[in-house]
């Protein structure tokens, strides 16, 4: 009869051993669905802090770049030379733009707080132009012009067309392209 006894007691060990197994299991199972949330984001490996325990990653937002995107040309003002060019500049600069474009004497006569301000002159009969943009004024009289530009404004004057990226901290980045 210890026979049947001892099956009954192994079976019995056997289902606390499965009991035991299934609740490592479970919590195996529960640990790693864990990790994976953890490991869940936006796919920048660069989000890490390495100065934080166990290198592991924070959960504070990328932080916004108050600096405005680099100008293709940078500062240099001779890049305008062709009649197209995307530089920074501030009060005083003096941007050389070809002749074919009827302007000659392209200078940047203030930037301000909000927008940016270019005198010019006319090169031959032909004087006339537009504005486009929020925050846009040209004016022209005597051969020369004057235009008044604020961020994402464009302005025209015969061939040559001056639009303002961007505006701020005394420097103004400007694009220069033939009009089409």
């Amino acid at each position: 009869m210890g026979g049947y006894g001892d099956q009954n007691a192994a079976a019995s060990a056997s289902t606390r051993t499965t009991s035991s197994e299934r609740a490592r299991g479970g919590a195996l199972l529960a640990l790693a669905g864990l990790l994976v949330l953890s490991g869940c984001g936006t796919g920048d490996d660069d989000s890490s802090d390495a100065s934080s325990p166990g290198g592991s990653s924070s959960a504070k937002p990328p932080a916004k770049s108050s600096a405005p995107p680099k100008p293709a040309d940078g500062t240099d003002l001779a890049a305008c030379a062709d009649g197209r060019c995307e530089v920074q500049v501030s009060a005083s600069a003096k941007l050389p733009v070809p002749r074919k474009l009827k302007v000659a004497s392209v200078r940047v006569e203030s930037v301000g707080s909000g927008s940016v301000t270019v005198v010019g002159r006319y090169l031959g009969n032909s004087q006339g132009g537009f504005c486009t943009g929020r925050s846009c004024n040209s004016s022209g009289s005597g051969g020369g012009f004057k235009l008044t530009l604020g961020p994402d404004s464009t302005g025209s004057q015969n061939g040559l067309s001056i639009t303002a990226l961007t505006v701020s901290g005394g420097t103004a980045v400007l694009r220069l392209a033939p009009v089409d």
